[in-house]
């Protein structure tokens, strides 16, 4: 008889596509969280003649971002997925690194915003990646433990 409270591994395959998908709807809700939340704290903080003039409602930049994050959360995703089909997960250094870039692609790509203020965007862009990655590990999505780097 079958041992009915064993759980069975996902196959790498399973993992990838959840991975594609994990990054395409989380990575996108954790840019408008941040968005949001920077937007509510900075003022708060002293730090509000640090943003831009004209800056769209909180609600407005936030559902901004979410859709604009749907561009890089794929390019991140593309460049995870081979990992996590020889590996069945990745490290937190590669999902930094895949989304740094991929933000700081997209935002050359589309021009927003200008090339020359992609440093903190990219740095966001990595926090995502890793958040989305954490998530994934949660989920059981992602085999628990370390990766190497590679």
């Amino acid at each position: 008889m079958a041992n009915v409270t064993q759980e069975e591994e996902p196959s790498t395959l399973v993992r990838a596509m959840w991975t594609f998908l994990g990054y395409m709807l989380v990575g996108p809700l954790l840019a408008g969280l941040m968005t949001a939340a920077g937007l509510i704290v900075l003022p708060l903080v002293g730090m509000g003649a640090h943003l831009p003039q004209g800056l769209p409602t909180v609600g407005e930049a936030a559902a901004g971002a979410f859709v604009w994050a749907a561009i890089p959360a794929a390019l991140a995703a593309i460049a995870v997925v081979p990992s996590v089909l020889r590996r069945g997960n990745f490290s937190w250094l590669t999902a930094a690194v895949a989304g740094g870039v991929a933000v700081f692609a997209a935002g050359v790509l589309t021009g927003q915003p200008p090339k020359d203020m992609m440093t903190i965007p990219a740095f966001l862009g990595a926090l995502v990646s890793i958040g989305v990655r954490e998530a994934l590990i949660s989920g059981r999505i992602l085999k628990a433990g370390t990766a190497s780097p590679a």
